[in-house]
């Protein structure tokens, strides 16, 4: 696989725009523009029910025990990045989203009276994310064949979250010792880097060049606190303190909002490469991909 000769000066414009940025050349001399870029981060939070993993059957190897999903996941009420981009050349080029899960450190806090320990989630490499079976695409609605008689438009929307057991931690395999515990706090990271790239691929649909046009460095923070109450997490803290407010009750639609928050954070972007290299084979990440393990703490905290 080839990347592109050169990358381009980066763009000071760091919330999109709807004014073309500089054509980038492709290997062949192809001309690759990016006409409009809109990066969209809601700021806000929410708690949703846990929907079924459609993966789990793969989540372990056969015979062993296979733990209970988490009830219910905090995270970020969306992430969209919106591209129109004009192709100019000749040859089967696509164009669209790439996405690398760079880091994940994350916790939840579980207490049995005046014990408490954290479970520790953490993803030990970085990894491709997606969920497309072909290609290194975040998603199949995520790109789109080039066309040199019109521009073509692709997004990514993504809402990374963490889970938690609620009301009470089941357990399972190395997380036995906190079956029973109540959630009370949760907090750590998910951090990512985006591309929107042009990819000609082999008949495998294995990327053989890649053009860098625009790169995105972004985070997700989690910081709350949960109180178990008689059917759902809710958390009456007070805005001022910093901590992410769940608002009481879940919609029709599974979620409960979140008022304030660390949520998502913009760490830089920018015209081309940037400062990180994707990983484009392989599968997504999926929840077996992450380590568990338990970290106690004195009594009292």
């Amino acid at each position: 696989m080839t990347d592109q000769p050169f990358q381009p000066p980066q763009n000071v414009r760091t919330a999109g725009s709807s004014v073309p940025y500089p054509e980038v050349i492709g290997p062949g001399g192809q001309r690759f523009q990016v006409l409009s870029l809109a990066l969209d981060f809601d700021s806000k939070m929410s708690v949703w029910k846990t929907q079924p993993d459609s993966d789990a059957s793969d989540s372990s190897d056969s015979g062993e025990e296979v733990a209970e999903a988490p009830s219910f996941s905090i995270g970020a009420n969306g992430v969209e990045f919106t591209a129109t981009v004009q192709f100019t050349g000749t040859g089967a080029w696509k164009i669209g989203w790439v996405q690398t899960v760079e880091s994940t450190d994350c916790w939840v806090l579980y207490r049995n009276g005046a014990r408490s320990a954290r479970q520790r989630t953490t993803l030990p490499q970085r990894m491709r994310d997606g969920d497309t079976r072909k290609g290194c695409w975040y998603g199949d609605e995520a790109h789109a064949k080039a066309d040199p008689a019109k521009p073509v438009t692709v997004a990514l929307s993504d809402d990374p979250s963490a889970p938690f057991h609620y009301p009470h931690h089941t357990g399972g395999p190395g997380l036995a010792a906190l079956a029973g515990w109540e959630p009370v706090e949760c907090g750590g990271h998910k951090e990512f880097w985006t591309w929107l790239v042009a990819v000609r691929e082999d008949a495998n649909h294995q990327p053989v060049e890649v053009v860098y046009l625009h790169h995105i460095h972004w985070q997700v923070v989690f910081d709350c606190v949960l109180h178990v109450g008689a059917d759902e997490p809710t958390a009456p803290i007070p805005a001022t303190s910093g901590l992410v407010l769940l608002s009481e009750g879940i919609g029709p639609d599974g979620t409960m909002p979140v008022r304030g928050g660390r949520g998502v954070v913009l760490l830089g972007e920018g015209v081309g490469q940037g400062g990180a290299t994707p990983v484009l084979d392989g599968r997504g990440v999926l929840p077996r991909d992450e380590v568990n393990r338990v970290e106690p703490l004195p009594d009292g905290q």
